[in-house]
Parts: C-alpha cells; sequence; structure tokens
C-alpha cells in the first residue's frame, strides 16, 4: 500500500511540476486547468473502466501489469468520451466546459458503481 502512495505522490509531483513550468507561457490558473483537465479527460475515464474490463483478481496468465492498464486508459478514454459527449449532442445537450466535465463525472461514477456491484449483477444475469 505504502508502494502505491508514493507513486501517487510522484504523480502528482511531476503534474505540478509541468503545471509551473506550462506556466511560464500561460498564466498559472490556465497551467493547471490544462494539466489536470488532460489528466481528467484523457486518462480517468479510461482507467476506471480498464477496472471493469479487466479486474485485478484474475490468475496470474488472464492479468494485465500497470503499463498494459495505462496504455488501455488512455485509449479507452480516447474512445469513449468523444462517443458520449457527441451522443449527448445529439439528444439536445450543448457541449459545453461544465456539461462535459458532468458527462465525464458520470462515466467515473457509473463505472465504479459497476465494479462495485459487479459481484451482485453476474448472479442476476446467471439465474
Amino acid at each position: 500500500m505504502k508502494k502505491i502512495f508514493k507513486i501517487w505522490i510522484l504523480v502528482l509531483i511531476i503534474l505540478l511540476v509541468t503545471s509551473l513550468i506550462l506556466s511560464v507561457w500561460s498564466s498559472l490558473l490556465d497551467s493547471f486547468r490544462i494539466v489536470f483537465g488532460s489528466v481528467y479527460v484523457l486518462f480517468l475515464p479510461g482507467y476506471f473502466l480498464t477496472y471493469l474490463f479487466f479486474p485485478k483478481n484474475l490468475n496470474e496468465n488472464e492479468r494485465i501489469d500497470a503499463i498494459e492498464r495505462i496504455a488501455l486508459s488512455f485509449a479507452l478514454s480516447i474512445a469513449v468520451v468523444p462517443l458520449i459527449v457527441f451522443y449527448l449532442n445529439l439528444l439536445g445537450m450543448k457541449i459545453s466546459v461544465v456539461n462535459v466535465f458532468i458527462t465525464i463525472l458520470a462515466i467515473i461514477i457509473i463505472t465504479l458503481l459497476l465494479e462495485i456491484y459487479k459481484k451482485d449483477i453476474i448472479k442476476i444475469f446467471k439465474k
């Protein structure tokens, strides 16, 4: 657990340093928004989706490692987020910063809820 905590602290420090470096060309607030917004849009939805599609409790041959999970996270985020945002645009919801933020947050929350209740859902479909 301590190793994972150290890795997340290192990632956070790297993101903060990247934001500070970008603040040379733009304001500090804009650089924070660019860096952390990119992580929020391009990484987090896919990261939670990988835990839904590739759980950690599989045996050693079926499990994916951290590098594969990170690569799949970017790929899934790039595939899923635009599709859902454009589909919601077709349904009449305008594309704005707030709507995209709420949509991505909904993707993350729904994925987390499905992951939490996955065992119960599997039992329902097996009946």
